[in-house]
C-alpha cells in the first residue's frame, strides 16, 4: 500500500444513461472489411503493374510493335489486357489483379449501400427510443430534430445527412460518454469495504430520485425585471455596500478610496440597514435611503444569493415575504407559477408533458423580458429554464485493497499532479506579488476590493479568468518539458513511466512545496469483460482525469450525497487546517448545475469575502474588512481580516488554480504513447491528424473514397476501431475557441461506422487538425452490464493523505 495516499471511502459514480449498444448497432463493419479488401487488391494491383511495366520496358518481349504499345497503354491506364492465354506471368498477374480490384470495388459499393441503409434505420430506431426525452432540453435546432423523428427514412440528400449527423452526435453523448445530465447522465455513490472481495453492485432499474430546479439565469433575469419596477423599492431590503467602510461620517469605498459624506442621520440609517429590514420600515427615512442607494452606499435590489443552486427559490421566498398589496400581487403570481414548474417537471414521465412545461416556463419568462443569452457555445452554459439531476441507487461496493491499487501504483503520477500544482501556484504567486507591489502604497498590504479593481484594470481579473490564465501559462512550461522527456519514446505504443519521469517538476523547477489543497480528485475507470472477471483478477485500472477536489462538490453531484459527513472528512484531510475562501470567482456558480457547494460541504472551513449576497448561515466577512498581504514565511499572496489579521485564505493556494492545468494531459505530435504507472494506465494513447493526411478524394454524398481513406489512415497510424476526437489545442487557439467552445469535449467515433466517418471528416475539415484518442475501456471491457446492455461509467474519488 502507498505510504503517501489512499482513496477516501466514499466516492461518486457517473454513469451513462443509455447503453453503449445503442451506438454499437449503427456500425458498418462489413463495409470497413470490404474497404480493407479493396485496399489489399489495389496494393496488389500496383505491385503487379510495376512488374508488368518493367517487363514492357525490355526490348526482347517478343511482341509486335503494335501489340507492345497497346499493352503498355493498357497497363499504364489500369485497363484490361487483350492478350493470348500464354502471356508472360507478369502480364497474367496484372490481369488477375486488375480483375480482383474491380470486383472488390464493385463489392464495396454494394456492401456500402446495403450497410448504410441498415445503419440509417438503426440510428433512426435508437434515436426514437432514446432521444426524445433528451432533445427537449436542447435549443431550437434540437426541437427541430425532435420533430423530425416522427418521419420515416428520407432520401439521403444534404438535409438528411445533416439531420443524421446531429442525431448521432446526441446519441454518442448519452451512450458513449457519462458527462451529461438528467436521466441521461445519472449519478450514484459507492463505498469502500475491506470485508468484501472485488466489486459488488446491484443497480436498481430506472431513476431512484430526481432533483429539478430553475436555472440561475432565470433568477437573475427575473430579479432584473423586478428591479426595473420602481414601485418595488419599498419592499427591498437594503444593506451597506460591502466594499465600503464608515469612518466618522464618511463612507469610504475601499476599491477607489472615494469618500461620501453621509452625515449623522445617514449614518444612523446605515447602521439599521442590515439586509433583513425592508425600506418601508424606514418610513421617515425613505429619501435618505434613496440618496444612499443612488450614491452606491447602500445596495437595495432583489439579489440572487451566491453559490446557491436554488437561487430562484430564494427569489420566490423574498417576493412572498413582501407586504400584501398591488406590488406583491403583480409579481408573486408570476414568480410562484414559475417556482412550481420544476416540481411538475420532475413528476412528469411523458416527454410531451415535460416539453410543454419547458415551453410554458420559457413563455412566462419571455413575458417579463427574461431570456437566456443566445448563441453561446461555452462549456456548461445553461440555456434551458429548468435543469434536472437524477440519482440511481446501485449498491456499488469495492474492496479497499483493489481500489487502493490506484494510490499505490499511480503514486508517482499523483506526485506529478501535486508538484505541478505547487509549481503553478508559485508562478501565479510571483505574478500576484508584482501586482500587489504596484497596487499598494503601503509596501504590500491593500484592501481586497482595491486589489481586485487594480488587477481587473491590468487585464488580470481575479474574479474572472485571471488566475486560471496565469496558471495555464505556467503549465505550458511543464508540458513542454514533459514532451521533451517523452520524445525518445514517442514511437512506442505504450511507455511505462518511471518515478524519475514523474518527478520531472521537482527535478527541474525551483518552487516552495506545500500540501494543502494539492490532493486531487481522480476519475477512475475499470476495464474488464465483466464484474466476475474483476473478482477473478482480470481487469485494468485507468485514470481518466485528475481534478481539484471541488469537482465532486458541483451541485449536480453533491445533491445526492448519502453521507455528507464522510465526504467532509475526506475533504478536510486535504486542507491541512487551512480555510477555503470565496472571493467571488465567477465560475463557482456559473450555472445551477455546476454551482460549487463548498459552504454546505465544509461550513467550518469556508469563509465568504465576496461582495455578492451570501447565505445568512455562512461565515461572511465584508470585502471592505479584508486585506491582501504577502505572507513573510511562504511568500504567498493571501487574505486576512483587517484589524485582527486572521488568516482567511490564499489566491494561489486554493482550488481555483488547477483549472489552469485541466485537463492534466500531455500531447505529443504526431503520436503520444499510452502512459502507464505500474498496473495503472494514467494516459490513453493518442495521435494528431491533419486534414491533409486524409488525402484527396470526393468525400461528399455516399463516398467509398472516405471509407478507403480512413482505413488507410488506420493502418498507417495503428488506430483502434473505437476512438474519441477533438480539435487540438493549436486548432482551438487558431479559432479563438480554446477553453470555452463546446467542441473541446471529446466526441466518440466508431471508425467502422460510415455515419461516424462523416462526423470525423466534417470535424477534421472544420478544425484542420484533430487529436485522436483510443477508447479505454473499449466496448468489450465495459463491465457495467445491465439487462438493457453495457454502460460506460467512472468513479470520481478523492485521493487523500494516508491515515
Amino acid at each position: 500500500m502507498s505510504a503517501t495516499y489512499e482513496i477516501a471511502p466514499l466516492f461518486l459514480i457517473r454513469i451513462a444513461g443509455v447503453p453503449f449498444d445503442a451506438v454499437d448497432g449503427i456500425a458498418t463493419t462489413s463495409t470497413a472489411a470490404a474497404a480493407r479488401e479493396l485496399i489489399f487488391t489495389q496494393d496488389n494491383l500496383e505491385r503487379t503493374k510495376t512488374a508488368a511495366i518493367d517487363l514492357l520496358g525490355r526490348r526482347d518481349t517478343g511482341f509486335t510493335r503494335e501489340t507492345f504499345h497497346e499493352l503498355r497503354r493498357a497497363v499504364r491506364n489500369n485497363r484490361p489486357l487483350k492478350i493470348e492465354s500464354n502471356a508472360p506471368l507478369e502480364l497474367s498477374d496484372y490481369g488477375r489483379a486488375l480483375m480482383a480490384a474491380e470486383h472488390a470495388g464493385q463489392r464495396l459499393d454494394e456492401i456500402l449501400a446495403r450497410d448504410l441503409e441498415k445503419s440509417r434505420l438503426a440510428l433512426l430506431a435508437a434515436s426514437r427510443r432514446f432521444l426524445p426525452a433528451y432533445l427537449i432540453f436542447g435549443a431550437g435546432s434540437a426541437q427541430q430534430l425532435l420533430n423530425s423523428l416522427e418521419t420515416d427514412l428520407s432520401p439521403r440528400n444534404k438535409r438528411a445527412r445533416e439531420r443524421e449527423r446531429h442525431l448521432l452526435l446526441y446519441l454518442q453523448r448519452v451512450a458513449a460518454k457519462n458527462d451529461t445530465f438528467s436521466e441521461f447522465g445519472p449519478s450514484s455513490w459507492g463505498r469502500i469495504d475491506p470485508a468484501i472481495a472485488g466489486v459488488q453492485f446491484d443497480p436498481a432499474p430506472g431513476i431512484t430520485e430526481r432533483d429539478a430546479f430553475l436555472e440561475r439565469w432565470t433568477a437573475n433575469a427575473v430579479a432584473a425585471a423586478i428591479n426595473s419596477d420602481p414601485e418595488v423599492f419599498p419592499e427591498l431590503r437594503p444593506r451597506p455596500n460591502p466594499i465600503g467602510l464608515m469612518i466618522d461620517d464618511n463612507f469610504i469605498f475601499t476599491d477607489t478610496g472615494e469618500a461620501h459624506q453621509v452625515g449623522a442621520s445617514g449614518a444612523a440609517v446605515l447602521v439599521r440597514c442590515d439586509g433583513n429590514t425592508p425600506v418601508y420600515a424606514f418610513a421617515e427615512s425613505t429619501d435618505i435611503i434613496r440618496d444612499l442607494v443612488a450614491r452606491r452606499v447602500l445596495v437595495a435590489a432583489a439579489e440572487i444569493p451566491a453559490l446557491d443552486p436554488f437561487a430562484f427559490e430564494a427569489l420566490h421566498r423574498e417576493v412572498a415575504n413582501w407586504r400584501p398589496g398591488a406590488v406583491r400581487d403583480r409579481w408573486l403570481p408570476m414568480v410562484r407559477s414559475l417556482a412550481e414548474l420544476p416540481r411538475k417537471f420532475a413528476a412528469s414521465s411523458k416527454t410531451e408533458q415535460r416539453q410543454q412545461i419547458l415551453r410554458e416556463a420559457s413563455e412566462r419568462l419571455a413575458a417579463v423580458g427574461a431570456n437566456p443569452i443566445a448563441g453561446r457555445r461555452s462549456l456548461y452554459s445553461a440555456i434551458n429554464p429548468i435543469a434536472e439531476e437524477c440519482f440511481r441507487k446501485t449498491h456499488f461496493v469495492i474492496n479497499q485493497k483493489l481500489i487502493n491499487e490506484i494510490a499505490t501504483e499511480a503514486e508517482p503520477w499523483i506526485d506529478f499532479w501535486r508538484d505541478t500544482y505547487a509549481y503553478v501556484a508559485a508562478r501565479v504567486t510571483a505574478n500576484l506579488r508584482a501586482l500587489l507591489r504596484k497596487a499598494s502604497s503601503k509596501g504590500g498590504t491593500i484592501a481586497l476590493p482595491a486589489f481586485l479593481r487594480f488587477c481587473e484594470a491590468a487585464k488580470v481579473p481575479l474574479t474572472g479568468p485571471g488566475l486560471v490564465g496565469m496558471a495555464h501559462v505556467a503549465f505550458e512550461e511543464i508540458k513542454a518539458a514533459f514532451r521533451e522527456q517523452l520524445r525518445p519514446h514517442a514511437a512506442r505504443a505504450e511507455y511505462e513511466l518511471s518515478v524519475e519521469d514523474c518527478h520531472l517538476v521537482r527535478r527541474n523547477f525551483d518552487y516552495p512545496k506545500f500540501d494543502e489543497f494539492t490532493y486531487p480528485s481522480a476519475d477512475l475507470q475499470l476495464a474488464a469483460p465483466s464484474i466476475e472477471a474483476i473478482n477473478g483478477g482480470d481487469y485494468q485500472w485507468i485514470i481518466g482525469e485528475l481534478h481539484p477536489p471541488v469537482a465532486i462538490l458541483h451541485h449536480c453531484m453533491y445533491w445526492s450525497c448519502p453521507d455528507p459527513a464522510a465526504l467532509k472528512r475526506g475533504l478536510e484531510s486535504m486542507l491541512n487546517g487551512m480555510p477555503v475562501c470565496h472571493f467571488g470567482f465567477f465560475a463557482a456558480d456559473f450555472t445551477a448545475h455546476t454551482t460549487v457547494r463548498v459552504f454546505d460541504a465544509l461550513p467550518q472551513s469556508s469563509v465568504f469575502v465576496s461582495r455578492q449576497r451570501a447565505h445568512p448561515d455562512w461565515r461572511c466577512i465584508p470585502p471592505s474588512e479584508v486585506e491582501v498581504f504577502i505572507d513573510e514565511k511562504s511568500g504567498d499572496v493571501a487574505l486576512h481580516q483587517r484589524g485582527t489579521k486572521e488568516y482567511l485564505g490564499s489566491f494561489a493556494r486554493n482550488w481555483v488554480i488547477p483549472l489552469g492545468f485541466h485537463p492534466f494531459q500531455f500531447g505529443l505530435s504526431p503520436h503520444m504513447p499510452r502512459l502507464r504507472c505500474g498496473k495503472v494506465i494514467v494516459q490513453r494513447r493518442a495521435w494528431t491528424v491533419s486534414a491533409g493526411e486524409l488525402g484527396t478524394g470526393d468525400f461528399s454524398g455516399i463516398s467509398r473514397a472516405l471509407v478507403i481513406a480512413v482505413e488507410k489512415l488506420r493502418a498507417a497510424q495503428d488506430w483502434p476501431r473505437f476512438v474519441y476526437i477533438r480539435p487540438t489545442e493549436q486548432a482551438l487557439r487558431r479559432s479563438g475557441a480554446e477553453g470555452r467552445d463546446k467542441d473541446t469535449k471529446p466526441v466518440f467515433i466508431d471508425l467502422e461506422s460510415y455515419l461516424f466517418l462523416e462526423i470525423f471528416h466534417r470535424w477534421l475539415t472544420k478544425a484542420g487538425e484533430l487529436e485522436v484518442t483510443e477508447m479505454l475501456p473499449g466496448p468489450s471491457d465495459l463491465c457495467w452490464q445491465e439487462r438493457d446492455g453495457r454502460r460506460t461509467f467512472e468513479l470520481r474519488t478523492l485521493v487523500v493523505p494516508r491515515t
